[in-house]
């Protein structure tokens, strides 16, 4: 006999069936059967051990449907074979596309494609539930009148005849399990007299129905408990139940068809769960059609409107901690619930964590981002790709290959500086770690050598790899996969990553970690064993592991027995959950708004149920569908419903609630909506790891008991110095030493500083802390930049200059100067690049035009020195302990700074006695001189080795006078290209130019050129015998202010430095070439130190009083 138990949410379905089958067991009973959804069976045969015993719940058997079809299979046979997995499907897929493309039109375009492969086999599975045969869409393409889905059908028929053709050669496919099972049962009684129980299905597949015909045949009394109040459907198929009662509709005809008798339908009373009216109303109201509001208020349902799904993890956690800490009941009573669990994933578990809440994720994860998977996708992206550097490192970053973290990161700059890709990788490493250096100091060499020991340890296993994969089949590239993990140790490091997770706190990653080992081995056997033997191209078997990977998944297990359970609606079963969190109750997302119909469109899905093709459901039964998960997951607390949604998502997209809550809203009076204002503070304090966080966000906003509390407990010595961070982010408070002699400790007391670093603190205290203090060095590849450029044009022209006096260079032929620069450019790339340029071909080509832009600049200042009375005199002159003592500043805390550094050339004028001096700076860039910039700290690198040479160089030089300092062009940019020689070398001479800043003695100018053309220095006599008006020129006077304005702004500096002033306080525009953006703090538009144009009267009269003098 049929029984049909019926009752909505509530009412104790579950709880009277299991009350029955406790009753049989204990009067001696044994032909007893439960049969529960797949996720429901283990929760269910837990209760019925505690509520039998171990002997009597032997009575019982729990089966869901493949449970049932494993215990056909044992007791009578018929499950012999290769099972194919999931893996093996999209394999084979694969290979029917393969095989029949050329016959596809509809198709043919995304044959390969792995979206197509996938939606295919989901395709063939609701095919084989709704028994749905390739022959049957061959017949309907036959009578349909649509030539598009007429092509559709042909293609889709053809396609499966061929995928079936290909599994019925070798397997057994268990998506037909409940076919041979339907079958078995037509030969054996297996539920012969038995009495069989159904619960918690809504609805079934007609293979499921193909079993159940037999149970209903077979069984002495069969009683299915279905979540319904009536079975009378006056929606029409569009009620919240009447899927529920087309179901209960199914089995009487199955009965009647069978000849079993069917009892009056029992009605279970409503509401028996709940322990609160309004939850009891809720449930009795929602998505009805009764216009109906309780007058019970809303003590027990809570809704929350958060900013953003962050914001809404947070309540959630926070909320949840609340209950634990009052006792209110178990982590293991409460369930939290979404719809789509994908986007809330990483910041839900961040939340919990952070709020110290014991939890379960009750879902299957996707592993092709797992680092044992991307080991194998890695190894074969690298053979693929030649050995791109980046595949390499994807490979070495799974930390599976025993290269560790460190050594990857020291490789990784190694390949980053010397570009190091492709066929690089097959060569031994002997470039310098460093760049361009010269000869190797021990410590290079040796990082040099464990370099090239990574290279092996890595290149070996994979050529290998490759070698043995190249011209093959499935079965031994599966071998070589095994073997590449073999030969990289893979096993033993798998093990001790999960160690290293375990010990970090994540047991349940660790046993994820471990567990993939098996995963990927059956992902393995199951390519070899498909694919066989027929030769396989490589890139092709890893096309298909890539697929087999991305289909795959894997489920954690629980760690504990008292844990939140989280999961999304459509899978999660919960026990009696006293609280619920129904999470993203937002329009469009829960309820969720239908989305692709698979391979048929909701109108092709329709006209084919109207044609008598058995599909599943249209998009109105996709509508109820989610109306009733919704219905199932707010009816399901007993004490407590949470319902949250977010106003934007985290793309900033506007959200609105969903009918959940206006359905709530409706039913129940009086449900306020709160908010993160309408809560008291301390509600998001509920751990010592939020309690820091609200502390930071809130900073400042409200200075109150609970912030001056929180303050005072973070303010011990575990937290003290994050409270410290927070404050000074807060406060946005300067950078500095909190201890003054620590500043002096890094910086060192007598203080030695470049020029260059000078104006680094200028530009930036920060960057020169970072730069000169941390000694964080900047990543440069090993190529001519700029700035290699630079070093390599001073060389050039230190050499030819020192090795032939002007006249010589100004007179050499074309020819022979050329093949001089060449010879020097090569010198000084062996020597001081340490490499050899010859076997390089993209730095010869670079080689090659730095020397074509050196010939025009070394003849431009030959013929510049020809026609001047000064003279070089040094090149590259040592500032310092190694050359001119450099300009040495007493600080006032009784340490000193030095000025130490190289200069460029300085040419020299001897005149009556006195020794003129100029210094010159080689300038690559479009570098031009502005008095302005000294007042805050820039420009000033020339000026203070004039004053070094001036006031320090007078054994060296015969009473030295500052001449001036000039910036000579010295870069390819300077030359243009012109129409006609003779435009050409005008544009030539005006780029090379000099600028500067020179002293306006009328012989000086003419000293440095004859008859001042303005043709090499800043300065132009006009035919009156006046000089043009310019900002390059100042008085001897001015000129040695200014010098010793420079001196003081270093000594400035040197004071700032050991007061410990590090602050991320920079000029405007320092910070779009910063390296350090990413670690100052400094915001976009926070504050800086705005530069002026002043006039050069200006500037002078301010050097003029902060120098002390009153009158020019």
């Amino acid at each position: 006999m049929l029984h049909l138990l019926l009752g909505r949410a509530g009412s104790g379905k579950t709880f009277s069936i299991r009350e029955r089958l406790h009753s049989m067991a204990k009067g001696g009973q044994t032909q007893l059967f439960l049969l529960v959804p797949e996720q429901a069976s283990f929760d269910n045969e837990r209760a019925l051990l505690k509520l039998l015993g171990p002997k009597d719940a032997q009575r019982v058997q729990v089966l869901s449907f493949s449970r049932l079809c494993d215990a056909l299979a044992r007791s009578y046979g018929g499950g012999a074979g290769r099972r194919l997995t999931d893996g093996g499907r999209v394999i084979l897929m694969s290979q029917a596309l393969e095989q029949i493309k050329d016959t596809l039109q509809f198709y043919r375009r995304s044959a390969q494609g792995t979206e197509l492969i996938q939606m295919l086999l989901d395709a063939n599975a609701e095919f084989k539930s709704c028994g749905i045969s390739p022959r049957d869409l061959h017949n309907a393409a036959i009578q349909s009148d649509k030539s598009v889905l007429r092509q559709k059908l042909e293609e889709l028929s053809q396609i499966l005849d061929c995928y079936e053709a290909l599994v019925a050669q070798s397997w057994v496919d268990p998506q037909d399990d409940l076919t041979r099972a339907a079958a078995c049962l037509g030969k054996h009684s297996f539920f012969q007299g038995a009495d069989v129980f159904i619960d918690e299905f809504q609805s079934f597949t007609k293979q499921q129905y193909g079993v159940l015909r037999f149970v209903m045949r077979q069984a002495q009394e069969v009683t299915v408990s279905l979540c319904t109040d009536t079975l009378e459907d006056s929606e029409h198929g569009m009620g919240l139940f009447s899927i529920v009662r087309q179901t209960a509709y199914s089995f009487i005809r199955l009965a009647n068809e069978e000849n079993v008798p069917v009892a009056s339908p029992e009605k279970l009373p409503a509401g028996i769960r709940y322990y609160f009216d309004d939850l009891r109303e809720l449930e009795a109201y929602f998505y009805r059609t009764e216009n109906i509001q309780s007058a019970v208020t809303a003590k027990h349902v809570t809704l929350y409107e958060a900013a953003n799904p962050y914001e809404e993890a947070s309540f959630v956690a926070s909320a949840i901690r609340h209950l634990l800490m009052k006792g209110q009941c178990r982590a293991r009573d409460i369930a939290v619930v979404a719809r789509d669990m994908d986007s809330y994933r990483d910041i839900l578990d961040t939340a919990l964590d952070t709020y110290e809440i014991p939890y379960f994720m009750d879902e299957a994860r996707d592993i092709t981002h797992e680092p044992l998977m991307r080991f194998v996708l890695a190894a074969f992206a690298a053979v693929r790709t030649g050995y791109d550097s980046e595949t390499i490192f994807t490979y070495l970053k799974t930390n599976l290959t025993g290269i560790t973290p460190d050594v990857t990161a020291v490789l990784e700059n190694y390949c980053f500086t010397w570009q190091i890709s492709g066929k690089t990788w097959h060569q031994p490493f002997t470039l310098n770690p460093d760049g361009f250096t010269g000869s190797f100091t021990p410590d290079e060499q040796k990082r040099l050598e464990g370099l090239e020991k990574a290279r092996r340890q890595i290149i070996n296993p994979l050529e290998a790899f490759a070698k043995v994969t190249l011209h093959t089949d499935g079965v031994s590239i599966a071998k070589a996969v095994y073997q590449l993990l073999q030969d990289a140790e893979v096993p033993k490091h798998l093990k001790e990553l999960a160690a290293a997770l375990e010990q970090a706190g994540s047991p349940s990653l660790a046993d994820d970690t471990l567990r993939l080992w098996d995963v990927l081995m059956q992902v393995l056997d199951q390519c070899a064993l498909v694919l066989g033997e027929q030769p396989i191209a490589r890139s092709r078997f890893e096309e298909l592991l890539r697929m087999v990977i991305s289909d795959s998944q894997i489920s954690s297990i629980p760690q504990g027995l008292d844990q939140v359970t989280v999961g999304a609606a459509d899978r999660i079963r919960i026990e009696s959950p006293k609280v619920v969190f129904l999470l993203d109750a937002a329009k469009e997302d829960f309820p969720k708004a239908p989305g692709t119909a698979g391979v048929f469109s909701f109108a092709e899905r329709l006209s084919l149920i109207d044609g008598g093709l058995p599909l599943n459901d249209t998009m109105a039964g996709v509508d109820v569908q989610e109306r009733f998960l919704a219905y199932a997951a707010v009816s399901a607390p007993s004490c407590h419903l949470y319902l949250s949604w977010p106003t934007v998502d985290t793309g900033g997209n506007t959200k609105l609630p969903s009918s959940i809550v206006t359905e709530t809203q409706r039913i129940l009076k009086n449900v306020s909506v709160q908010t993160a204002f309408t809560l008291p503070t301390a509600f998001f304090s509920s751990s010592r790891k939020a309690a820091f966080s609200q502390l930071a966000r809130s900073w400042g906003q409200k200075a109150d008991e609970q912030e001056a509390t929180l303050q005072a407990l973070f303010s011990q010595e575990q937290d003290a110095p994050q409270l410290a961070a927070v404050r000074r982010a807060a406060e946005h408070t300067p950078l500095c030493f909190a201890e003054q002699s620590r500043a002096k400790e890094l910086f060192h007391a007598d203080m030695r500083i470049s020029a260059s670093q000078a104006e680094t603190y200028a530009k930036c205290p920060f960057q020169y802390f970072c730069q000169y203090g941390l000694q964080a060095k900047e990543r440069r590849t090993a190529e001519l930049d700029p700035m290699e450029y630079g070093s390599l044009m001073h060389d050039l022209l230190e050499r030819l200059f020192s090795s032939f006096c002007a006249q010589e260079l100004k007179d050499m032929q074309e020819e022979k100067l050329n093949q001089l620069i060449l010879s020097f450019i090569y010198d000084y790339v062996n020597e001081k690049m340490g490499i050899h340029a010859e076997n390089i071909p993209r730095f010869q080509h670079l080689l090659f035009r730095a020397a074509q832009a050196a010939f025009v600049i070394a003849r431009h200042v030959a013929e510049e020195l020809c026609q001047s009375e000064f003279v070089p005199s040094d090149f590259e002159l040592p500032i310092g302990p190694q050359g001119v003592p450099g300009i040495h500043l007493a600080l006032p805390d009784g340490g000193s700074v030095e000025l130490i550094g190289k200069v460029d050339r300085v040419d020299t004028w001897e005149e009556e006695g006195h020794t003129w001096i100029r210094v010159i700076d080689y300038k690559t860039g479009q570098k031009r001189f502005a008095l302005s910039d000294v007042l805050y700290g820039i420009d000033m690198q020339m000026l203070l080795y004039l004053a070094a040479l001036c006031k320090n160089g007078k054994e060296k030089y015969k009473n030295p006078i500052p001449a001036g300092v000039l910036y000579m062009p010295a870069s390819v940019s300077a030359v243009l290209v012109e129409r006609t020689e003779e435009h050409k070398r005008d544009k030539q001479q005006k780029q090379l130019c000099m600028n500067g800043l020179i002293c306006s003695d009328t012989k000086v100018i003419k000293a440095m050129e004859q008859g001042a053309g303005g043709k090499y220095i800043p300065v132009k006599q006009n035919k009156n015998g006046d000089y043009r008006k310019t900002d390059a020129m100042v008085t001897e006077k001015e000129l040695n202010s200014i010098l010793r304005y420079t001196e003081k702004q270093l000594q400035e500096m040197g004071r700032q430095l050991h007061s410990g002033n590090v602050q991320a306080m920079p000029l405007e525009d320092a910070c779009q070439w910063c390296p350090y953006t990413s670690v100052c703090g400094h915001e976009e538009n926070g504050p800086v130190r705005e530069e002026t144009v002043q006039k050069q009267n200006e500037i002078l009269q301010q050097i003029h009083k902060e120098e002390g003098e009153k009158d020019r």
